[in-house]
């Protein structure tokens, strides 16, 4: 079987006539810099409210399910991760890499903007996008300093917030949510 590749030729429509951008499927853009939008996040943060930023990771997310055919649940993981990935890269939220630890989910982003020092932003985002594609609200949680990510269910994200801000790596973490019983 071949592996479905995101196809980011002509993504973009600029229509400079009318002043503006939108997608292939027909939704308005509007393009900003990270040195506009880093301030915007980071007052999100700082009011503790990052809904619009999670918001625009479930359009992405709504946007690489529809550049799949519209269902993921028969696809293949790379497929559906490729996907995600391509329009991450397209526009402009870096370089993103999963692998699999064990049950856990890790989100390697490379290259991602410097929005807030937390990376809260990014994961926010992350955290939409994931829960659009898989149908199901998952969080996102930093668990380093250089943009990786522990994909997890919301019941547990602050928990997991707590151990990353501990000093707990990736290898920890997933140990212990191995093991909930010695979680404690």
């Amino acid at each position: 079987m071949s592996q479905l590749q995101f196809d980011p030729g002509g993504y973009f429509e600029f229509d400079l006539a009318n002043g503006a951008v939108r997608t292939r499927g027909g939704e308005r853009l509007l393009m900003l810099s990270d040195s506009v939008v880093a301030p915007l996040v980071s007052a999100a943060v700082g009011n503790g409210d990052l809904t619009s930023v999670r918001k625009l990771g479930r359009q992405l997310g709504a946007s690489a399910r529809e550049e799949l055919g519209g269902d993921v649940a028969g696809r293949a993981a790379e497929d559906v991760l490729g996907c995600a990935a391509g329009l991450l890269s397209l526009f402009g939220w870096g370089r993103l890499q999963v692998d699999r630890w064990g049950d856990a989910l890790v989100a390697i982003l490379d290259q991602l903007p410097e929005l807030d020092s937390e990376h809260l932003g990014v994961a926010a985002l992350l955290g939409g996008l994931f829960s659009a594609m898989a149908d199901r609200e998952v969080a996102c949680v930093p668990v380093s300093k250089d943009g990786i990510f522990l994909v997890v269910d919301p019941s547990v994200a602050q928990q997991v917030w707590k151990w990353s801000r501990a000093g707990d790596d990736v290898a920890a973490i997933v140990g212990r949510l191995a093991a909930p019983e010695e979680a404690s």
